[in-house]
């Protein structure tokens, strides 16, 4: 356990640089949202941006993969994708909560 607490003091900076940019993907996925009301697709745009930086960021390094100087490339990968991913995720989970069909049918008979 000493271990574990002893790695996430050392790499703080990075664990607190992912939940800001997973934090800022899901504003700006939910004021594009609300911003592009009528186009179903613009909620989208920002996990797909945030994934493409990460993926291009890797296909910078990736002849030099293990490489010590590549490593701050590979933070941005992880990040990216991660904050994308999630981005992507609470995009569905919107068009999902708004969408305007009704679950439950009403039963209406005739009688």
């Amino acid at each position: 356990m000493d271990k574990i607490m002893e790695m996430v003091v050392e790499n703080s900076n990075y664990i607190l640089l992912s939940l800001g940019a997973i934090v800022i993907g899901v504003v700006l996925t939910f004021i594009v949202n609300f911003a592009a009301n009528k186009l179903k697709f613009a909620k989208y745009l920002p996990g797909l941006a945030l994934v493409f930086i990460g993926t291009i960021s890797l296909f910078m390094v990736i002849n030099k993969l293990f490489d010590p100087d590549s490593l701050d490339n590979l933070i941005v990968f992880v990040i990216g994708v991660s904050s994308g991913l999630v981005s992507l995720i609470f995009a569905l989970i919107i068009g999902i909560a708004t969408s305007d069909k009704n679950r439950y049918r009403k039963n209406v008979r005739n009688i």
